[in-house]
């Protein structure tokens, strides 16, 4: 009995011990990008910090998968993501703040989605954080669009539609969907998901045939070796950058400074007659801001009936006028 007892003490105590340096480790990492502005001198200091004699601790990087390492911020031992981190903590600031703030409209459905993949990572709902900043209206320099920033090429291989009344790039669930779907070929192909997300970025073809060229089987080796594009190349460190800071909005010191919205609770409902967003905002009693921001796969002012229905997505609140109505 006594030595049982002690085994779980020791037990508890190591839990309690793991925690503690947890949290601190992870103060005293954030409490190294508290700058009131981005200077060389700072970013030569973010650069040649060594976590083995600069701080605390910090756990081993090791072989450990990409998640894993962004999780318990080992990653942080590379010094491209603490550059990451010192840039969007300053320079980028507003821009991770914006991004942030936005997330909180489409978050739900990205998560309720992801949950239905196991397979998948829970990090990957982050995505669009770096993609698009979490906004579905964005158009990049190469014409990728929406959330997840899909080219046409790629988008219509995945099934989305883009014709004169709807761009399904900009469709949140089945942009969300398609994401997945063409995240899990690439992870198959690739066996890592870092690798994953570099191709997903920079293609298959630049990714395999960098692999090929070197020989090297994992994304930092690619990196090093100046084999992936400047843009591959800083994808999967800048991701990992903004992981960590979404997760640490309170360390990061992001908390204070956030408006954070407040949105309503959707749900989806089956457009089966002919209707103008316009008629839809009267009926519904809901404006036509809160239509776009939901529904942004829209081009103009009139709902499609494909296939004699569309699905639309409203507020919840909105709904019995919906069903009083039709």
């Amino acid at each position: 009995m006594n030595k049982t007892v002690t085994i779980v003490s020791c037990v508890i105590f190591a839990a309690l011990l793991l925690g503690y340096n947890s949290r601190v480790f992870s103060v005293e990492l954030f409490g190294l990008f508290k700058m009131n502005g981005s200077t060389a001198e700072d970013l030569k200091r973010i650069r040649d910090f060594n976590p083995d004699s600069d701080m605390f601790y910090l756990p081993d990087l090791g072989d450990k998968e990409f998640f894993e390492s962004v999780d318990d911020l080992s990653i942080c031992r590379r010094s491209e993501v603490r550059e990451h981190l010192y840039t969007y903590l300053t320079s980028g600031r507003e821009y991770v703040k914006k991004s942030i703030e936005r997330s909180y409209y489409y978050m739900p459905v990205i998560t309720a989605i992801l949950k239905e993949h196991p397979d998948i990572p829970e990090e990957i709902a982050l995505l669009p954080l770096l993609e698009s900043g979490f906004n579905p209206e964005a158009v990049s320099r190469s014409k990728a669009v929406g959330l997840w920033q899909f080219l046409s090429g790629t988008s219509s291989r995945l099934g989305l539609r883009n014709d004169q009344w709807t761009d399904e790039r900009r469709d949140i669930e089945k942009s969300t969907t398609a994401a997945i779907r063409h995240l899990r070929y690439l992870y198959k192909r690739f066996g890592s998901w870092d690798l994953a997300l570099a191709a997903y970025n920079g293609g298959c073809g630049q990714v395999g045939r960098a692999m090929d060229r070197t020989g090297a089987k994992d994304f930092w080796s690619l990196r090093e070796n100046g084999a992936l594009s400047n843009e591959t190349s800083q994808y999967v460190p800048r991701f990992a950058a903004l992981v960590i800071i979404y997760r640490n909005r309170r360390l990061s010191g992001l908390s204070g400074e956030l408006n954070i919205p407040r949105p309503a609770a959707t749900e989806n409902v089956q457009v089966n007659t002919p209707v103008t967003t316009g008629e839809l905002c009267r009926i519904c009693n809901v404006n036509m801001e809160v239509i776009r921001r939901y529904n942004p796969e829209l081009k103009t002012g009139v709902i499609p009936s494909y296939s004699g229905t569309y699905t639309l997505r409203l507020p919840e609140e909105s709904l019995k006028y919906w069903n009083e109505y039709f």
